[in-house]
C-alpha cells in the first residue's frame, strides 16, 4: 500500500503462531508468510478478533494496543488491510472445501458475511 511503512512482518502473526515453552521467551512459529510488508499487517488479526469478532475482550484489546503502544484500528488503513485478512481466510477455506463437507458449509458462511448478510460480531469456525 503506497504510503505506509514497511519492515519485516510475519505475515501470519495471531496467538496460534506463537509458543511459550516454561516460561521463557515466546517463540514465533510458522514462518512461511514471513516478508517486507506493510508495518500495520501484523496487528490486523488480533485487531479483527476484537472488532469483528468478539473474540477477546475490550481490556485485553486495550491492553495490547497499550503494549504496542500503537492502536491499529485507529490507522485510515485498517479497513481495508481488516477486509484482506478476511477475505485472505475466507479464501483458506474456500480452498479446503469439497462439497457437502463442513468446509464447503464455514466457506458459504464467510461469504455471507463478507457480502454484508450477517451482522457482526461474526461466529466463523476455526480452520
Amino acid at each position: 500500500m503506497p504510503g505506509l511503512p514497511t519492515s519485516v512482518i510475519h505475515g501470519d502473526a495471531w496467538q496460534g503462531n506463537f509458543a511459550v515453552i516454561d516460561s521463557q521467551d515466546p517463540v514465533i512459529l510458522d514462518l512461511e508468510a514471513f516478508c517486507v510488508g506493510p508495518e500495520l499487517w501484523d496487528l490486523i488479526a488480533i485487531a479483527v478478533d476484537f472488532t469483528d469478532f468478539a473474540r477477546i475482550p475490550k481490556s485485553e484489546y486495550e491492553g495490547f494496543a497499550a503494549a504496542y503502544h500503537f492502536d491499529v484500528i485507529t490507522s485510515p488503513a485498517y479497513l481495508l488491510l481488516a477486509e484482506v485478512q478476511e477475505l485472505r481466510w475466507t479464501a483458506y477455506v474456500i480452498g479446503k472445501s469439497k462439497p457437502g463437507s463442513a468446509a464447503e458449509s464455514e466457506a458459504a458462511h464467510r461469504v455471507a458475511c463478507l457480502k454484508g448478510e450477517v451482522s457482526r460480531p461474526w461466529k466463523w469456525a476455526p480452520f
